[in-house]
């Protein structure tokens, strides 16, 4: 009897080792030895308590309610919506899709200055940021926020030659805040204070736009036109090219890109606008071609001639056209004409003009530092041969003219003893 048990019972538990067709209804109390050999159908209700060797193929739906003790290997796919609080070290294949909240900053302004190279005299004036260092220490001398300004101030002389080396492409003027005037609006008439010529990147701008965002943004319409620009119409001259006159008016009727551009086309002063725009016809345009052949009797800065001083308009010394009825150029004194355009040689531009006492002259000569060096007789310019105005007193002399230029102009002998 106790054999034929012990059988069953060897029967029995020779089947439980073998696997079921079907799940048990119930689970069990400990886990399987072994674990199956297909995965369950539904996941488990509770999580186990060790992560599994091999990550998931899908992402889970939902975050994980504590973070990684360490960054993963690889970057995710997905952007993020807040920016990083350091920059990468390299730029990102594809632009942002939004733009920055802080603009880059702001491009330098560069001034225009006075080109005193070698080849300065075919240049004129620059804004290409390359002045000296010297230039910068006194702005108010060397500096410029208009082309204009820069050409008649150190290029007069050859004022059509300087304006013409730049296109209207070429930020020609900068435009600033007017609050020392009408204080409604921007300018660029180059009457910019120092301490704005000081501080361009500050005050200055490329466009008028952008000077009355910053400046008068409380009041942009009236800045960028408004009745400020029809009032420099009706005020100021401009060149009236369609009418078949071709002279310059002041009726208020200026077309409206030149009211836009005032810096460049519209001039308080009719023998100004005359100059600029119908220089080859300045008497037609101002009206005086049948003025007297006797001249003005002003004073005129004599850059076609000798350029040693000034001369008076009168007789056979007559001023160029694109001077005539100029408060620019011509003046009612000797004095003030040559403090305005000679004053590095007061005294021999006084002297050019005058007919002061020759007694402080002598037969030295001196060197006039000119575009080329001279070596003049000190004496007064016209009063005799090689007289080139009575010297300062600091001017070194010589007994001869070939000792004055073999001594201070060596390197170009031939034209300071021509």
């Amino acid at each position: 009897m106790k054999f034929i048990i012990a059988l069953f019972v060897a029967s029995v538990s020779s089947a439980s080792a073998s696997s079921t067709s079907a799940p048990s209804k119930s689970p069990s109390k400990s886990p399987s030895k072994s674990p199956s050999k297909s995965p369950s159908k539904s996941p488990s209700k509770s999580p186990s308590h060790r992560p599994s060797s091999e990550p998931s193929q899908s992402p889970s739906n939902q975050p994980s309610g504590n973070p990684s003790e360490s960054p993963s290997d690889s970057l995710s796919t997905r952007h993020l919506r807040l920016p990083a609080p350091q920059p990468s070290s390299e730029p990102s294949q594809t632009p942002s899709c939004t733009p920055s909240k802080a603009p880059s900053p702001q491009p330098s302004v560069k001034l225009f200055y006075p080109d005193q190279s070698s080849n300065g005299w075919e240049t004129g004036c620059l804004n290409d940021g390359a002045q000296p260092a010297w230039m910068e220490q006194n702005p108010s001398a060397w500096l410029f926020s208009t082309l204009e300004k820069c050409c008649t101030q150190h290029f007069a002389w050859n004022y059509q030659y300087c304006m013409g080396t730049f296109d209207d492409t070429c930020a020609r003027a900068y435009w600033y805040p007017d609050w020392e005037g009408d204080n409604d609006g921007c300018v660029r008439d180059g009457n910019e204070p120092v301490y704005m010529t000081e501080n361009p990147t500050q005050y200055m701008f490329k466009t008028k736009a952008e000077c009355c965002d910053e400046h008068y943004s409380w009041n942009k319409a009236t800045c960028m036109g408004g009745s400020s620009a029809s009032l420099a119409s009706g005020t100021k001259y401009y060149a009236d090219w369609t009418s078949g006159d071709e002279t310059c008016k002041n009726d208020g009727k200026a077309p409206d890109y030149m009211v836009s551009n005032s810096a460049t086309w519209l001039y308080t002063d009719k023998a100004a606008c005359c100059s600029r725009f119908f220089g080859y016809k300045l008497a037609d345009c101002m009206g005086t071609s049948s003025a007297s052949s006797t001249g003005t009797g002003k004073y005129f800065p004599d850059w076609s001639g000798d350029n040693e001083g000034c001369l008076k308009d009168t007789g056979s010394t007559r001023a160029p056209d694109y001077m005539a009825g100029s408060t620019t150029w011509l003046f009612t004194d000797l004095d003030s004409c040559c403090k305005q355009h000679y004053n590095w040689n007061l005294a021999t531009c006084k002297g050019t003009s005058s007919s002061g006492s020759a007694s402080t002259a002598s037969d030295e000569w001196y060197v006039v530092w000119s575009n080329p060096a001279k070596c003049v007789k000190n004496c007064v310019a016209g009063t005799g041969t090689g007289c080139g105005g009575l010297a300062e007193s600091w001017d070194t002399k010589y007994e001869s003219q070939s000792k004055c230029c073999s001594t201070r102009v060596s390197y170009g002998y031939k034209a300071c003893m021509a």
